[in-house]
């Protein structure tokens, strides 16, 4: 039987008199994904976070390999073999991705490491040239090589080194090293001959390869080429024969032409944007065929250069690096840094990441990515995931999973923290379940103990009652509009977006996560001013929602899919966060805000949304992510909000709190509140929606009514 790499006894965990981990045991084997379940605030990232030392336990003791585990770090974690992608963002915005990757560690991309031994090898992901045979070769000549050293040189500097050596013993080991230095010559000159062979013939692979490749490409290109500007003249067209048929009085003349003007200034714009997206895509291509033919004469030049190595004396070695560090101390090689961080991207999967580009021009779940690279450039033995995949897209996630089998196939293990049951039974071997700080139950595949039905019981210690999704297919709602874009134009994210909320609807928006709807709901609430169209609400569609407070005046809320960043105050408490909105309600003439009204709205969210808490005055960051989303909502319910936009109400929440949730929304449609939910989950779309628009490309595609007959391969033919 495998022996446990990693070992928790009786792990206690307080914050307070809360108890997060009450005697907690836990082992971890090595060529094992092993999962982590449980509802919010049970214990499965406070236990991931005492393992990478950002919390210390309370009691109890970790041995990692045998010996005692106490991490003071999450660096100190990592540079030892455990790495975390923490839940919330691990990223700085304003540095480079580059800087990211390697915060903490610029001082070995300066001074005495200005220069490297070896040449960087970055090859692309289109590279496919066997070097098994090249390598094999270089390998054996580099063991005969070292051989060679220890008979010869190593000996003789052995003997230099004893005081009780005799002057005979030291000169036939000097005559030994002379010996083998001529044979480490005859081996350096065949082995250079030798490889240079194999490279030559390597390099002509590569060239026609490239050039195959680079046909291909420029035919390719030849035809996305024409294919968008045979798009554009069509949605030119359209534009014009559109206007052409608007026959209205003069009063509206003037608001036509300023919206077929924004019109055509966006589709001019989109056709820019794309043809120089394709022309980088087309230099990028170029510049990976380069890299790919310098990191093969590279690769040839690192296997020389090994066998070209010679033992150099400590004091010159000591002397070279004073040299190096005063001259090149106060320098950062910035091209060497890209390139090594662009190495961990490429490792990944990530090819798309440029390592010289700003954190903050990538969205959320590239920033992601940027963290997986960050952590597996240390190769860590356990490699922990918490709630990391309801950040990523269908492509981000694929390219974690795979980073997650293949450190399951070198014998490495991965701790993997889910909401998703489904995701964590197909991607897990054993499971972990965490209940109020307590393990309830570990399951393991191969025994078939992964039974959903039985691990929901285990979460929550009962059956869930009521519905999950909604049991109905009435998919019908007033006929009154409350929320209406017009024309809505933004950026390449939004192209003439026409849709309607009515009252006591649920609509739901879906789509990749690239598409614009996450942007639409921000359009809709007024914090994206759009380049063209408009936002309408009010009793009679009267009133231009220009900005947030014109939405929040008018009971309009909303609640972002980057709940940490854009929703809450995570240094508040959470009287703070949900009075914030409500503050224009209570206030008396507009001046004066009595506490007593804050406090009755705060108690009643308080206690309707069942959020765990030991009182108001409780920080929002000490919260699990299932109530801190329910603070989100309760900003906007203690607002008394009468539409609510809700981008992935139960992204990062357990399944208890996706029940409550959703039975929530079901209960607001049916008091006639207005409901669009922005989400990448089909099933809560199909599970929830009275109506589903799906988006793809800025554009909505298609709409669908609820029905019991509808399937996800029906919207993900409209998404993709």
């Amino acid at each position: 039987m495998k022996e446990a790499i990693f070992k928790a006894t009786n792990i206690v965990k307080q914050f307070g008199p809360t108890i997060a981990l009450n005697n907690v045991d836990i082992e971890i084997y090595p060529g094992e994904i092993r999962g982590f379940i449980g509802e919010n605030g049970s214990g499965k990232s406070t236990m991931s976070q005492i393992m990478t030392g950002i919390y210390t336990r309370t009691s109890g003791s970790m041995e990692y390999h045998g010996v005692d585990w106490n991490p003071t770090s999450m660096i100190n974690a990592l540079e030892g073999g455990i790495g975390i992608i923490v839940q919330e963002n691990g990223t700085i915005p304003q540095i480079s991705v580059a800087e990211n990757i390697f915060l903490g560690e610029l001082d070995n991309f300066s001074g005495v490491n200005y220069f490297d031994k070896f040449k960087f090898e970055l090859f692309s992901k289109g590279f496919n040239v066997d070097l098994k045979e090249y390598d094999d070769l270089a390998n054996n000549y580099l063991v005969k090589y070292r051989n060679l050293l220890a008979e010869g040189q190593d000996k003789y500097y052995g003997l230099k080194s004893l005081k009780s050596c005799n002057k005979d013993e030291l000169k036939n080991a000097k005559k030994v090293v002379v010996e083998k230095q001529k044979e480490i010559k005859v081996l350096r000159k065949n082995a250079k001959v030798e490889l240079k062979v194999i490279l030559d013939k390597l390099v002509s692979e590569l060239k026609v390869q490239q050039e195959n490749d680079y046909s291909k490409y420029v035919e390719k290109y030849n035809l996305d080429a024409s294919k968008l500007f045979e798009e554009y003249n069509e949605s030119l067209s359209k534009i014009e024969k559109k206007y052409e048929k608007i026959f209205k009085l003069d009063v509206n003349l003037k608001l036509e032409q300023t919206r077929k003007t924004y019109e055509i200034k966006d589709l001019n714009k989109l056709y820019e944007s794309r043809v120089k997206k394709l022309k980088t895509e087309y230099f990028r291509f170029l510049e990976t065929q380069e890299q790919d033919l310098l990191s093969l004469k590279n690769h040839h030049y690192n296997a020389v250069k090994r066998l070209n190595e010679e033992h150099h004396s400590s004091k010159a070695e000591k002397v070279k690096r004073a040299f190096m560090r005063v001259v090149f101390g106060l320098f950062v090689n910035r091209k060497k840094l890209n390139a090594y961080a662009q190495k961990a991207l490429n490792d990944i999967g990530a090819y798309h990441i440029l390592a010289g580009i700003p954190c903050g021009a990538y969205d959320m779940q590239s920033r992601k990515l940027i963290e997986v690279a960050k952590c597996l450039n240390k190769n860590p033995e356990i490699f922990i995931v918490d709630e990391t995949t309801t950040a990523l897209s269908e492509t981000g996630r694929n390219l974690l999973y795979n980073k997650m089998n293949q450190l399951k196939a070198e014998n490495k293990s991965v701790l993997f923290i889910s909401h998703d049951l489904e995701e964590l039974m197909d991607k897990c071997d054993t499971l972990t379940v965490l209940r109020d700080g307590n393990i309830v139950a570990n399951l393991t595949k191969e025994l078939g103990e992964f039974d959903p039905d039985n691990i929901k019981k285990f979460m929550i210690g009962r059956e869930l009652k009521g519905d999950y999704y909604r049991s109905d297919y009435d998919g019908s709602y007033s006929d009154e509009v409350v929320l209406k874009m017009s024309d809505g134009i933004y950026k390449n994210q939004l192209h003439n977006i026409d849709l309607e909320l009515h009252k006591g609807e649920i609509l739901g928006i879906g789509g990749l996560s690239e598409c614009g709807m996450h942007t639409l709901g921000k359009a809709l609430f007024g914090n994206v001013k759009l380049e063209g169209g408009f936002v309408f609400t009010g009793d009679n569609l009267d009133v231009l929602v220009k900005n947030e407070v014109v939405a929040m005046k008018n009971k309009i809320g909303y609640v972002s899919k980057n709940r940490d960043l854009e929703a809450l105050a995570l240094k508040s408490n959470i009287f703070d966060n949900i009075a914030i909105a409500s503050i224009n309600n209570v206030a008396k003439l507009n001046l004066f805000v009595l506490k007593r009204d804050e406090k009755r709205i705060v108690d009643e969210q308080v206690k309707g949304l069942q959020i765990k808490c030991n009182s108001a005055q409780d920080l929002v960051n000490t919260l699990s992510g299932g109530n801190k989303q329910k603070v989100s909502l309760a900003k906007w319910l203690g607002n008394e909000s009468e539409i609510l936009i809700l981008d992935c109400p139960t992204r990062g929440v357990d399944i208890g709190v996706k029940q409550f949730i959703y039975q929530l929304m079901y209960r607001m449609k049916l008091e006639g509140k207005a409901i669009l939910m922005i989400s990448e989950e089909l099933p809560e779309l199909i599970g929830m929606s009275d109506r589903i628009l799906v988006m793809k490309d800025g554009k909505i595609t298609k709409e669908f009514t609820r029905s019991p007959e509808l399937t996800q391969e029906d919207i993900v033919n409209y998404m993709i």
